[in-house]
């Protein structure tokens, strides 16, 4: 066996451990993260970072519940709306919609970098 395959391997069971049952949400991020770095196919990289930032949205969801209910927090004190938007650099309304409405944190298309791209029709032919 050569390494490709055991990479391959190597993967396969990091990607089936994070997908297991009753793994916690963060301990999926670091697995998947993990898979990433051994990835050397680009598009296998790419499979897996999206896989990562899924995860690492749900854990973020999951986390702010615990913190919503003071689990882990100095004197089991419950998190507020806006500490929990401070800490995931989102405005305290915008963590309140996304953690009751859906199951993932995340910022928003421009914080990460996405702009709105424009098409241009390509020199020298019409409109498709």
């Amino acid at each position: 066996m050569d390494n490709v395959d055991m990479m391959a391997e190597q993967i396969a069971d990091l990607v089936r451990q994070a997908n297991a049952s009753g793994t916690a949400p963060a301990d999926r991020v670091q697995l998947l993260a993990t898979a990433v770095g051994l990835a050397v196919d680009p598009l296998l990289q790419l499979e897996l970072m999206m896989l990562v930032a899924d995860a690492a949205g749900r854990a973020a969801h999951e986390t702010a519940g615990r913190a919503l209910r003071g689990e882990g927090r100095p004197e089991g004190k419950a998190a507020t709306w806006a500490e929990i938007g401070a800490a995931a650099r989102l405005a305290k309304d915008t963590v309140f919609r996304q953690y009751h409405g859906g199951t993932a944190l995340s910022w928003s298309p421009a914080n990460r970098g996405v702009r709105q791209a424009v098409r241009r029709p390509a020199i020298g032919g019409g409109a498709r």
